[in-house]
């Protein structure tokens, strides 16, 4: 029995340590940001002369999947946060009635990461879907970029999955975002799918 307690006041300890702030989940989603935005002009450079240098490690299909790769990690950082971080509240009535948004600065700061997420990922895998549409000829990369991608869909369905649990006053608003997000990742994996052998 004392032990079950220990172990019982360990587990809420490490949940409480891993809670993130606003600010803390804001930043953490603009650094994935950031990482998403320094890709797109490798993703641009991809051409039918250089692609093929997969096969050797070189080219810039290598330097794709390592950011790809680095987005995951960045992003499993901030799921192992999430779980212990209380809902994201909105403004009391009182302030509301004072005319100031009911959703809160917070909720605002967290959303306005996400949505500026989606626009720039969608902005590299719409990139990555017409290089694919070049590259026919070269089966060899879809599987090594279509296995990266699925790596990142992961992750996002589960910062999505969160986010909506956290912002309650904008899951109407990040659910269409991420559903919007998920629907280009599906079709950039189904873009390098198609690419196999």
């Amino acid at each position: 029995m004392l032990f079950s307690k220990f172990f019982a006041g360990i587990a809420m300890a490490s949940t409480a340590m891993a809670a993130a702030t606003p600010q803390q989940i804001a930043d953490a989603i603009t650094s994935i940001t950031q990482k998403s935005q320094a890709l797109q002009p490798t993703a641009q450079s991809v051409t039918i002369l250089n692609a093929p240098l997969i096969t050797i490690g070189q080219g810039p299909f290598p330097p794709l999947i390592a950011g790809f790769a680095d987005i995951v990690s960045t992003a499993n950082v901030l799921i192992a946060q999430l779980p212990g971080t209380a809902p994201i509240q909105k403004r009391g009535e009182q302030e509301h009635a004072r005319g100031l948004s009911p959703r809160g600065p917070d909720a605002d700061l967290v959303f306005s990461a996400f949505r500026e997420f989606v626009r720039v990922h969608q902005a590299l895998l719409n990139i990555l879907i017409g290089k694919a549409g070049i590259l026919t000829t070269i089966p060899v990369i879809g599987q090594p970029v279509a296995t990266a991608l699925r790596g990142v869909e992961g992750v996002v369905d589960t910062i999505a999955i969160d986010i909506i649990n956290l912002l309650q006053t904008h899951s109407n608003d990040v659910a269409s975002d991420a559903n919007s997000l998920g629907a280009t990742l599906d079709l950039a994996i189904q873009s390098y799918d198609s690419l196999s052998l």
